[in-house]
């Protein structure tokens, strides 16, 4: 799919340790182009990493041929795991998806709401401290396969 890539607004964000690109993209008389294609782009333009850099917002404009958005390149990993949202994290692959569905959640809080004491924390914490743990896990075994390469 051919397009071009136009970058407005770009900041580098010393803090956050990564450029903030605001992006605009041509194609006209095609359709939008997806995220993958639009990372490739930018990380060939920016000679960065692929897997440090983050589309998100596209947004076409009424009839077609532009669409806009923002762009994310972070120096390495550790500071895309480190800023970085979880639900981005979560879309990408990174991080596990969310096991358990909104009801479950939503009888736990009720639980929650009828008892008291230390039974509610008992409740509570192991609720809590599995997803964290897991969540490390995997963002420490993610950036694992990193080193080597």
């Amino acid at each position: 799919m051919t397009f071009i890539v136009k970058t407005r607004k770009v900041l580098l964000n010393k803090l956050l340790n990564r450029r903030q690109l605001s992006v605009e993209l041509l194609h006209p008389n095609k359709a939008t182009p997806s995220q993958e294609s639009v990372v490739k782009e930018l990380a060939s333009k920016y000679k960065a990493d692929e897997r440090n850099v983050v589309v998100y917002g596209l947004r076409t404009s009424f009839g077609g041929n532009r669409t806009t958005g923002f762009a994310l390149i972070y120096d390495t990993q550790q500071y895309l795991l480190k800023f970085e949202p979880k639900f981005r994290l979560r879309r990408r692959g990174i991080i596990p998806k969310r096991d358990g569905s909104r009801k479950g959640w939503k009888e736990v809080k009720s639980k929650l709401k009828k008892t008291r004491g230390s039974e509610k924390t008992k409740i509570y914490m192991s609720r809590k401290t599995d997803k964290r743990e897991v969540i490390r896990a995997q963002k420490e075994t993610y950036l694992k396969g990193f080193v080597g390469k």
